[in-house]
């Protein structure tokens, strides 16, 4: 059955039990679609073999960029987005992330979070793998806000490449760094699960020259 229909079927409160079942915003009726897909997409994903080096996925839309960077670890996941001159000359990120275990609460982010989470949960489930996951937006001037809808499939794009592998993390993110506007410290510093992950690897940012 199509995301959609689900979701419409959630919002028209046409689920669930009879007593129950109540008209809610469309906005709540994606998120709670994304949040219960994803639930059971790790499910199975947790099942498969974990990846075995790094895998960076991009993809460029509407003046977005996203880069999908896949880790050879059990499931986690984070994600980071750049509003970089979209008014003026602010340059705005914010994150949140999740590790081993599952999300407590509602994400700080938004329905974004959720959204990109199945969208790369359905990828792995997909091609029967699990790896970690960072993604990393960054939205340039003449960016229009078209919903989560929208950037989810942006992230079903870069999820349907085939991507690069990189021997270590830290090549992996040199690479992203080619592409990005905002040096990549500035995601490292904003981060949780990257910062984290680069410290086990005994990584620091002067690896980083952009």
């Amino acid at each position: 059955m199509p995301f959609s229909s689900i979701q419409r079927a959630l919002s028209v409160g046409a689920l669930g039990s009879r007593k129950r079942r109540r008209l809610v915003p469309t906005r709540w009726s994606i998120t709670a679609c994304d949040s219960i897909l994803g639930k059971r997409l790790l499910e199975e994903v947790r099942n498969y073999e974990v990846i075995e080096c790094c895998q960076v996925r991009e993809f460029s839309s509407l003046n977005n960029y996203y880069a999908v960077l896949l880790l050879p670890t059990a499931w986690q996941y984070e994600w980071m987005e750049a509003f970089l001159h979209i008014v003026g000359d602010e340059e705005l990120i914010f994150s949140d992330c999740e590790n081993h275990g599952s999300k407590k609460g509602y994400s700080r982010v938004g329905g974004c979070y959720y959204s990109c989470k199945m969208a790369v949960l359905e990828a792995l489930a997909r091609e029967k793998i699990q790896a970690g996951a960072i993604i990393l937006r960054e939205a340039y001037k003449g960016y229009v806000p078209l919903g989560v809808f929208n950037v989810r499939e942006n992230v079903r794009g870069a999820m349907s490449q085939s991507g690069q592998e990189f021997e270590d993390i830290k090549t992996a993110l040199q690479h992203i760094s080619q592409r990005l506007e905002l040096p990549i410290k500035r995601f490292i510093l904003q981060s949780d699960l990257l910062k984290e992950q680069l410290k086990s690897r005994q990584t620091t940012l002067s690896c980083f020259s952009k």
